[in-house]
């Protein structure tokens, strides 16, 4: 399922981030979940789970999706990542028009969750509910 509005969540064991802009922000002490790190992801991104948790149940949040293949897809959007090693995105190409992107393959547990959704999705599901 793709998650598009802001505060969409997911988790996973194994996900795959790509967005034009991803920034490592810090390395974070999490109360729910230990060292973490943390990535802000801009510019027309997605994260995709790979792999499920097992067993299936939220560690961070209630609200979180947890089955395979759920995809955020939004303008602007964070990962947390149970890693105590900072990971650097590789660069890919052709993702999206003519600009490159990046893109990391995360194995270990992560946590994301959109900031600023699509403004043409935004559009439309206001005026969805004009016309109703």
């Amino acid at each position: 399922m793709e998650l598009y509005k802001e505060g969409d969540k997911i988790e996973c064991n194994k996900s795959e981030v790509i967005a034009k802009k991803i920034t490592p922000q810090s390395l974070q002490n999490h109360p729910k979940l230990g060292r973490v790190w943390k990535y802000k992801c801009d510019r027309d991104g997605s994260a995709e789970i790979t792999e499920e948790l097992d067993p299936k149940e939220a560690l961070h949040s209630e609200e979180s999706n947890l089955n395979l293949g759920d995809t955020l897809k939004s303008e602007k959007f964070y990962v947390l990542v149970k890693e105590t090693r900072k990971l650097r995105p590789k660069k890919i190409g052709g993702h999206t028009g003519r600009h490159s992107s990046q893109e990391l393959k995360i194995k270990k547990y992560t946590f994301g969750e959109i900031i600023k959704p699509f403004e043409h999705i935004i559009n439309a599901l206001q005026n969805r509910e004009m016309l109703k």
